[in-house]
């Protein structure tokens, strides 16, 4: 049952079983050695401050909370760092009177900037449990010893402490200011300290409930500790993964917002489905599934769906994601799993790797789109980061991800296992899939023009016919032509709709390797290899499992590799006659003796390729003979003058800088090849230009000559300065 305290119980719940928990040989021990830190830190004079062996007693040798994961993150560097020590001194000296949304906001500013002192200047990983330690001490009137922003928005609602403005940090306040109202104010650093007790004592003591049915994998923490607290079901209960779609988190706080006053099933699906769209109502249900069962956000009570205590905290808290991490590593199987895979290989895994993985632990699971759900949950709650490495996807851990991982237990590896009998009895969620009749709005050659394409109909036409029908296309051109630009959106039409997740990008660059773009071998973390997949074989595979839908693949500036040794042998199977099964090949590092891949019919290649630059060779005529050509040329016309005048653009000006293009690139075309003309995006105006004053408009344009185009024509006449001038000259006149 969600409870919010009054002042009464507040009050009754200080004077009663937390006296009796304060009074406990360890509390004692606890409560003296933080007032003793306090008065330490009060005292201390600018001498004693600045001395490195006290930087290290109040970084280090905090009894104010215990630290666990944060023990890990070293901070020596910042002892001997006088300026920081200087401004710690400041802010301690800085008064903290004023009305709680004052004291709020002062808080959160000192947190902020000390924080951004430290990181990365003197230690990689974020050392914020220490600095919440040294705040509490700093400040024992308006911080309490709750070290993380899970525990002071759970201890806030519980409290019914009003929420201020900025993050956790400025919570403190509120919470101190909370009990202060309901047990009366401090009189010394003793009764302050209590206070500060008391807010761990809510959250350990009645806050802090497991899951029904999770594993007890730890003695309970008595004194303050930055340890995040789990509630692990056994593995036999966790969900077998866990669907996400776009927007997931919003969604989710907009169920837990409806249902706080309670509300029905079928109103709560109307509701997400004016939320998300994209789903039917069928999908809808499962997102109920996910706030229910899924995460523990939402229940039942005399049939409407009311807030859980956790569902409140999400609305609680600044971050709604952070609400979110304890419940999937508790409830959904492969969370845990995951974390503590990629904390064992600082390297990184690859994503799709990582997905093939995770397929391996549950018997049942028959692709790798649970695993691949499971990833996205792990990065839209910043437990996960990705990096695109040699143009294929990584994963590494967090750091709020490994804070996690230290919370696990030591033999979870050993004990969260799939029972593969139990496994036969229990029930696979299914994905969350867009209704068509509900799904994203339509994309096609029209929109790509709506977009701001200069090129008209009929040619947006036949590079979609083109693509069609040899599957591999190539948008050759002049720089800033709006390439890569027009690549995508072709894509999205292709597609039919703006849907990123069934288009993916990679640019070439002369180091690539058939290693990073198909499959090779990288190090395990373990002193070993593993073979690794890359982008390529990444987007065969998600084309692979949804073959009635199309796929794209766009490759910038896919000249400035070696494609025939890129592709390696998959070069021979992109033509549009062999993207079929039976002509699959042999890879160079096969995973078994049997395999043979192929390119599936439904995915299509773009590859964009400047042709100014002089620093490549001839395309291979291998790629040539696979891929069809579509050549996009500067276009200073109609198109893109209406396109400007919408924008605000005047028109005398535009004038002048369409006969300067005209001439300027006239005159390229004659001392140096049309290849080397120059677009018209470089003078296409941003958004944010709509509806300037002509001034602002002359501006702009005097911007883009002298830091874009100039550099560009310096660059072409390298062997003759002043001819490159006199152009640069010639064009900052038409303004």
């Amino acid at each position: 049952m969600v409870i919010t305290l009054n002042d009464k119980a507040i009050h009754d719940a200080f004077n009663g079983p937390f006296q009796a928990y304060r009074d406990e040989p360890w509390a004692v021990d606890w409560r003296k050695s933080y007032v003793a830190q306090v008065e330490l830190v009060r005292r201390a004079e600018r001498a004693q401050w600045l001395d490195p062996a006290f930087q290290r007693k109040l970084w280090d040798d905090n009894p104010v909370a215990n630290i666990g994961p944060g023990r890990t993150v070293n901070v020596e560097q910042a002892y001997t760092d006088v300026g920081l020590s200087s401004r710690l001194l400041q802010i301690r000296d800085t008064s903290m009177e004023g009305d709680l949304s004052t004291r709020g906001r002062r808080l959160q500013e000192a947190y902020d900037e000390i924080l951004g002192k430290v990181y990365q200047v003197h230690t990689k990983r974020r050392p914020m449990a220490r600095l919440v330690r040294l705040m509490a001490a700093m400040f024992p009137r308006d911080m309490t010893c709750l070290m993380d922003g899970p525990r002071v928005w759970a201890t806030q609602r519980l409290i019914g402490a009003p929420r201020l403005a900025g993050d956790f940090i400025a919570q403190h306040a509120a919470i101190r200011q909370r009990i202060r109202d309901a047990v009366g104010d401090g009189s010394n650093v003793a009764d302050e300290v209590d206070q500060s007790i008391f807010a761990w004592f809510l959250w350990s003591e009645i806050v802090n409930r497991p899951d029904e049915g999770a594993v007890t994998v730890e003695a309970k923490q008595a004194a303050s500790s930055d340890i995040p607290s789990l509630s692990l079901l056994p593995p036999n209960a966790q969900r077998r993964s866990l669907a996400c779609m776009t927007g997931n988190v919003s969604v989710l706080v907009a169920v837990v917002r409806e249902a706080e006053n309670g509300i029905t099933r079928e109103d709560l699906i109307n509701v997400i489905l004016s939320e998300a769209p994209q789903i039917n109502a069928k999908s809808a249900a499962i997102v109920i599934s996910q706030a229910t069962g899924g995460l523990g956000l939402i229940h039942l009570v005399d049939g409407a769906f009311r807030p859980t205590q956790r569902g409140l905290e999400l609305l609680f808290a600044t971050e709604p994601e952070e609400v979110l991490r304890a419940p999937l590593i508790g409830r959904v199987f492969g969370m845990g799993q995951l974390l503590l895979r990629l904390s064992k290989r600082p390297e990184g895994i690859g994503q799709m790797d990582a997905a093939r993985w995770l397929q391996t632990l549950v018997p049942t699971w028959t692709t790798t789109m649970p695993g691949s759900h499971i990833i996205v949950w792990a990065k839209v709650t910043g437990l996960v980061r990705s990096e695109i490495v040699h143009g294929s996807q990584r994963l590494y851990l967090t750091d709020d991800g490994q804070t996690y991982v230290s919370a696990l237990p030591a033999d979870f590896e050993e004990r969260w296992k799939i029972d593969a009998k139990a496994n036969e009895l229990s029930v696979e969620i299914p994905d969350v899939v867009p209704d068509e009749d509900r799904s994203r709005k339509s994309y096609d050659a029209n929109t790509i023009i709506a977009d701001g394409c200069f090129l008209d109909q009929a040619s947006i036409e036949r590079a979609l016919r083109l693509l069609q029908t040899k599957k591999n296309l190539v948008l050759q051109g002049p720089p800033g032509t709006g390439k890569t630009w027009l690549a995508k959106r072709l894509g999205y039409a292709l597609i039919g709709e703006k849907d990123d997740s069934r288009l993916m990008a990679v640019q070439f660059q002369p180091s690539l390797s058939y290693e990073d773009f198909v499959r090779g071998y990288r190090p395990d973390g373990s002193k070993g290899l593993e073979l690794v997949d890359g982008t390529f074989l990444d987007a065969i595979e998600q084309a692979k499992r949804e073959p009635k839908r199309p796929y794209v693949l766009v490759i910038e500036e896919i000249n400035r590799g070696n494609p025939a040794q890129i592709f390696g042998e998959l070069l021979t199977l992109l033509e549009w006659d062999k993207r079929k099964k039976e002509e699959g090949l042999r890879l160079a590092y096969p995973r078994g003796p049997f395999e043979q891949v192929y390119v599936p019919e439904n995915l299509y290649v773009i590859g964009t390729m400047n042709l100014a630059d002089r620093s490549l060779a001839l395309v291979d005529l291998a790629l040539r003979r696979r891929f069809a050509f579509l050549t996009l040329e500067p276009s200073f016309g109609a198109a893109w003058q209406s396109y400007c005048k919408s924008k605000g653009a005047p028109d005398e000006l535009l004038e002048r800088v369409r006969l300067a293009m005209a001439g300027l690139n006239q005159a390229i075309t004659q001392d140096l090849g049309s290849q080397f003309n120059v677009g018209h995006s470089f003078l296409t105006p941003p958004n944010t230009l709509a509806n300037s004053s002509p001034a602002e408009w002359k501006e702009w344009v005097r911007d883009v000559i002298g830091t874009e185009i100039k550099p560009l024509l310096l660059e072409y006449w390298y062997d003759d300065k002043r001819k490159a001038e006199d152009h640069v000259k010639t064009l900052e006149s038409c303004v």
